[in-house]
């Protein structure tokens, strides 16, 4: 239909949230001591797929006292209990998606991983956008704490042998090291934060101080970790390290004494 002066582009409409999808827990595995991945599985995952690395959905928990939540209604008010995540492996044949969760104490999302079980109910929206990953190229350097290896490992799936990875996590504990794959040759170093959230980033950025500006300067780089700790080490990256800020993507995670942090923290004002 053409456009008219009382037409407004179709560009402008309201994007219209898609309806929650009812999933049930079908497999938990334990990954580390602070790390699940849970299955979640049921017939209104039909049509879910995922199109880019590290994208991102919402799930909806139990609110306390309830065993199941409330179906929220489209466009009706944002639950209280939903938190996002990363989809891992989806199974569209199975209606399956993985997800990863991080132990990390008290909290909606965390509380209720620590003791998931199959047949537990929660509610699913999405998915939202990911990284545009730039395949053309030939190294690539991830950076980021826990909370970053749902999307790191996704990242790692859909790089070609040709590429080569270069990845520095920070872990609460050296019993989080764990074995990740990729078709594309893969140097991991693990370094340890400690217990203490607040020290939050130090160890990634003394990690590249070390490595120097040539280790960093002609990588593309996705950068995801407490919010305050990426912005750092994105004027690390293109301060002393001489990094285009270009080559950077920045998602901040999560943020120190905030609940539910935003999910489009970029770091751009870094």
């Amino acid at each position: 239909m053409p456009q008219t002066a009382s037409t407004p582009p179709l560009d402008n409409a309201p994007r219209k949230r898609r309806p929650p999808r009812r999933v049930e827990v079908s497999r938990v595995q334990v990954l580390s001591p602070a790390m699940r991945r849970i299955t979640l599985k049921g017939a209104e995952l039909e049509g879910f797929a995922v199109n880019d690395p590290a994208s991102y959905m919402k799930l909806i928990f139990p609110e306390p006292g309830q065993t199941e939540p409330t179906r929220p209604l489209p466009d009706g008010p944002r639950a209280t209990t939903m938190r996002t995540y990363t989809p891992l492996a989806v199974r569209p044949e199975a209606l399956e998606v993985d997800v990863d969760f991080v132990l990390h104490g008290e909290g909606p999302a965390s509380t209720w991983a620590a003791q998931a079980h199959v047949g537990q109910v929660l509610f699913l929206m999405g998915p939202g956008p990911g990284y545009k990953l730039p395949l053309q190229a030939t190294e690539h350097l991830l950076v980021g704490d826990d909370s970053a290896l749902p999307a790191f490992e996704t990242i790692l799936a859909s790089l070609p042998p040709t590429a080569r990875v270069r990845m520095l996590v920070e872990v609460a504990d050296a019993a989080e090291q764990r074995v990740l794959t990729s078709a594309a040759p893969l140097d991991v170093q693990w370094v340890v934060r400690g217990p203490d959230n607040s020290r939050a980033g130090q160890a990634l950025e003394a990690a590249l101080r070390q490595a120097g500006p040539s280790a960093a300067a002609t990588h593309n780089i996705y950068l995801a970790c407490e919010a305050g700790a990426m912005r750092r080490i994105r004027q690390l990256l293109t301060g002393e390290l001489g990094v285009a800020r270009s080559q950077i993507v920045g998602r901040g995670y999560w943020k120190l004494s905030t609940a539910n942090h935003p999910d489009h923290d970029y770091g751009e004002d870094a």
